[in-house]
């Protein structure tokens, strides 16, 4: 197996343990349809407003959980955005890998609505596509010069 292929499946086995085993949503313990709706947010831009106003909290722990949630929702996609190109040519081109990355992470965020593991947040997918779209760049831009 090539170093870039154990390096993708490196990635995606932490992707799964953070995504799906890490922990179940809160409260999930009830009856099914009632933890499905406490664990979703469909409307757009309703976290992330949260987040940045909890930024500027007093409360230096809850201003360092909004930093590490904006961050780490986008930093997490960053290496999709280098392997799929990476190791499918297919993937090279802009609109192969944008309808990818978003397919992905619209089933990963569907998949832990289902599982109860995580939350399914229309706003993790607002973060992750433009962390995916800024991997993808990246390899574009290194890869001309290998």
């Amino acid at each position: 197996m090539r170093r870039r292929q154990v390096l993708f499946f490196l990635y995606a086995l932490g992707m799964l343990w953070l995504l799906f085993w890490r922990g179940r949503v809160p409260g999930a313990g009830g009856e099914y349809w009632a933890a499905v709706r406490s664990s979703v947010n469909l409307v757009p831009l309703r976290t992330l407003r949260l987040m940045l106003r909890l930024l500027s909290s007093p409360n230096r722990a809850l201003a360092r959980f909004a930093a590490a949630n904006l961050a780490g929702n986008v930093a997490a996609f960053l290496p999709l955005g280098y392997f799929l190109p990476a190791l499918w040519r297919r993937q090279r081109r802009f609109f192969a890998f944008s309808l990818t990355a978003l397919l992905l992470i619209a089933l990963v965020e569907l998949a832990q609505l289902l599982t109860l593991r995580g939350s399914c947040d229309i706003d993790d997918l607002i973060l992750n596509y433009p962390g995916a779209l800024l991997g993808w760049a990246g390899c574009r831009i290194f890869s001309h010069k290998e």
